[in-house]
C-alpha cells in the first residue's frame, strides 16, 4: 500500500515538472530557499547557467570557463567534446 502511494506521488511529482517546463523559455529561475546555490540549466546558452544567490533576488547567469559548456545531468561545465544537447524538457514533444 505504502508503495503504491510512493509510485503515485512520484507520478504526480513528474507530470507536474513537465506541465511546468517551457522549451521556448530561458528556464530563468524565480530564487527561493529551495533553489540557492544550485546550477540551473539555461535553455537558450549552453556557455552559462543560473545561480541563485539570495531568495527573492535574480538569478545570474554564471559564465562556464573557456572551452566548456553546462551538462544539467552532471551540475557543472564539462568539455565542449563531451557535451552534448538535451530536450530541454524531457517529458515533453516539441514540434
Amino acid at each position: 500500500m505504502k508503495s503504491g502511494i510512493f509510485c503515485l506521488l512520484l507520478m504526480v511529482i513528474a507530470l507536474n515538472y513537465a506541465l511546468s517546463c517551457n522549451p521556448d523559455g530561458n528556464n530563468k529561475p524565480v530564487c527561493s530557499q529551495d533553489n540557492l546555490n544550485q546550477p540551473i540549466r539555461n535553455f537558450w546558452d549552453p556557455t552559462c547557467y543560473w545561480l541563485c544567490g539570495k531568495a527573492g533576488e535574480e538569478p545570474i547567469c554564471e559564465r562556464c570557463m573557456s572551452s566548456t559548456m553546462f551538462d544539467s545531468a552532471q551540475g557543472k561545465c564539462i568539455p565542449y567534446y563531451e557535451w552534448e544537447w538535451t530536450p530541454p524538457c524531457p517529458f515533453t514533444e516539441h514540434n
